[in-house]
């Protein structure tokens, strides 16, 4: 059995007057199993379907955040104590009646303070608070899929003059999540943001999941057409689990 996930950050704050379109390609056009979601909000369509969608919003200026959707998969959100929540969420379903967590992660960037522009100091925090579901510590051990636009790339440890990319996905390493354009033997960086004053190919999404499962996976690639383009600056990242 093959399963599809994918993730899609999708630029709802720039491109609020297309939320019914956008969601109309995304469910329609890309066949997947679970949605993945970043800078979104749900159109009214799916919002009452509890049972298959799981959102939360960052708040603040920030009227979006990230979730999970599934078409047939009931998902039950677990909650667990962190800031960062609208930044990721978390849902567990059952995958041929084997448990499995889903993560949908933004790499929420600082707006103010001495680390205005960054995302790579909160993403640390979240992975910090991640370590209780990584390590087994609620429920024991897992499969886990985690994947979203991270804002994050060892492309940038140069312009901050530091490690803390490569650091940060050591860690993911560390917690046994494979990253799964390495898996797939995809060259490094695989474009998956076009930054309008940047002529550089940047990589910002991703999945990434754990050891248990990384011989399942056949494939990762990104999804990329003129209507992907208008819709967001990111494309869609798909994985394909032959489970």
């Amino acid at each position: 059995m093959k399963i599809k996930i994918v993730t899609w950050n999708m630029a709802y704050w720039s491109h609020k007057n297309l939320l019914s379109e956008v969601w109309d390609y995304f469910l329609n056009e890309i066949d997947a199993e679970f949605y993945f979601f970043q800078e979104a909000r749900q159109p009214k369509k799916i919002q009452d379907d509890i049972e298959h969608l799981v959102w939360n919003e960052i708040g603040g200026n920030r009227p979006w955040g990230s979730g999970i959707y599934s078409k047939k998969g009931n998902l039950n959100e677990e909650l667990i104590k962190t800031d960062f929540k609208g930044a990721f969420s978390i849902a567990n379903t059952f995958i041929e009646d084997k448990k499995s967590t889903l993560i949908s992660l933004y790499g929420l960037i600082e707006s103010s303070g001495p680390t205005k522009g960054y995302a790579i100091t909160n993403l640390h925090k979240m992975l910090s608070d991640l370590t209780c579901i990584f390590n087994g510590h609620i429920d024991g051990k897992r499969s886990i899929v985690l994947g979203g636009d991270l804002n994050a790339s060892i492309q940038l440890d140069p312009t901050q003059k530091n490690n803390s990319h490569k650091i940060f996905f050591d860690r993911l390493e560390d917690f046994n999540l494979d990253d799964c354009f390495k898996l797939s033997n995809k060259e490094f960086p695989v474009q998956t943001l076009r930054h309008p004053k940047s002529k550089i190919k940047w990589q910002n999404d991703y999945f990434f999941i754990s050891k248990k499962i990384s011989k399942k996976l056949l494939n990762c690639e990104i999804i990329d057409d003129d209507r992907i383009r208008k819709y967001s600056d990111h494309n869609p990242v798909i994985i394909t689990l032959e489970i």
